[in-house]
């Protein structure tokens, strides 16, 4: 019923509000298109064109994407030639969602890698040489690259159950392990294929205790959202967790080998995080004192701070990604169905709208899709998803 009304709400503000054009952008849009199927990147941590600006990645699908994804209709992974516009390769693969995809991401300039499904149903993923296009298969599925030939991973099963948005669905009907010392966050090897536990969620509870959590109540966790600090040396992700479902976040980091844990934010709310540098994030979440807003944490000494004032936050939680001195960020639909692709410079503190982009109704929950905005490896180019079309197509503008 919330769920009805929430929609329905949504549906009288955008016949109160609507506007006339469906993009309104100084910059040109460029698509990326494969005929009349849908095409799609995912988040806005990874970018979906090589180093040398000659490749680009992406999903394609002929389901379409305002409905759930299925293990029954497999997306494909493209190996798209921007020079030429031409699609070079395609691979099936039946591990997805609609919000970060396959987890297709580049490994360096001339490889990269997706996840996929086995014949005995197990997770695993392929890395692509654009070259010669051979498929190796590692015997795990990926979530992060460490910038060490190694990638992080998780339980995508357990994501499926508690946050399908960014699951896979193939093993549903899917039971929760009682266990917290067998699950976590997982290290592959890319050379060997091995895969071993590197941080179980009961360590992770262990030393970063929960405080002022009922007693003998339940309480359900999830990891989720690990993002590598540009050298590599460190991880960031968020621990969810739930009591009498109602959702708690916290914001933790550590090295790369898990060795030391630091728990930056625990005041309920963590939303999306990105790397500033090796020594900062910056991430929308709630501090009790200030309120929900875009903080810059110093992960060293913990200290945090509002960034843009009330210029940035103003617009609510976004996704975030630094390139230099700016940072791109997006906002949900407003009540005429639009959203917001914003710049902003955080040494000046000048900001800029890139473009507004209409969402049809038809998408929303899990069918969503943000813009998740994303910079090229030169910070020239900047990618996101939109369906201003009618459909979810990737684009990108050049800046």
């Amino acid at each position: 019923m919330k769920r009805f009304l929430k929609l329905g709400y949504q549906r009288l503000n955008y016949w109160c509000y609507r506007e006339t054009q469906i993009v309104i952008s100084d910059y040109s849009i460029h698509t990326i298109c494969d005929g009349d199927r849908e095409t799609f990147f995912g988040y806005y941590d990874k970018s979906p064109i090589n180093q040398s600006n000659t490749h680009i990645i992406f999903q394609s699908t002929i389901r379409e994407t305002s409905k759930l994804p299925s293990p029954k209709y497999p997306v494909q992974v493209i190996l798209y030639e921007l020079s030429t516009h031409k699609i070079i390769a395609r691979f099936d693969s039946c591990t997805y969602n609609w919000q970060q995809g396959t987890k297709l991401q580049w490994i360096d300039n001339f490889n990269f890698i997706y996840n996929s499904i086995d014949e005995d149903s197990h997770y695993c993923s392929y890395i692509v040489n654009i070259e010669t296009l051979h498929a190796r298969k590692i015997m795990a599925p990926i979530y992060e690259l460490d910038g060490w030939r190694n990638a992080y991973s998780l339980n995508f099963d357990r994501l499926a159950v508690m946050r399908p948005d960014y699951g896979y669905f193939n093993h549903l009907p899917y039971k929760l392990p009682e266990s917290l010392y067998d699950d976590g966050i997982f290290r592959v090897d890319l050379k060997t294929g091995d895969i071993k536990l590197l941080l179980s969620i009961e360590r992770i509870l262990s030393c970063c205790p929960l405080l002022g959590s009922p007693a003998n109540s339940t309480i359900i966790h999830k990891v989720n959202h690990i993002m590598s600090s540009p050298s590599g040396e460190m991880f960031m992700f968020l621990h969810r967790y739930f009591i009498g479902g109602v959702k708690f976040d916290r914001l933790i980091v550590c090295d790369k080998n898990a060795a030391r844990l630091k728990l930056l934010a625990a005041d309920g709310m963590v939303s999306h995080c990105c790397w500033e540098d090796d020594k900062n994030i910056i991430a929308y979440l709630r501090q009790h004192q200030i309120g929900d807003k875009y903080y810059r944490i110093n992960v060293v000494t913990g200290k945090i701070h509002v960034i843009g004032d009330n210029i940035i936050s103003v617009f609510g939680d976004g996704h975030p990604s630094v390139f230099g001195d700016n940072m791109i960020f997006d906002t949900y639909p407003d009540k005429a169905r639009m959203q917001t692709l914003f710049s902003y410079n955080l040494r000046n503190k000048h900001l800029t709208i890139l473009g507004r982009f209409f969402t049809p109704l038809k998408f929303h929950d899990q069918t969503r899709c943000d813009l998740h905005p994303k910079w090229s490896c030169d910070g020239k180019k900047i990618f996101f998803d939109s369906v201003y079309l009618g459909k979810r197509i990737l684009c990108y503008i050049n800046v």
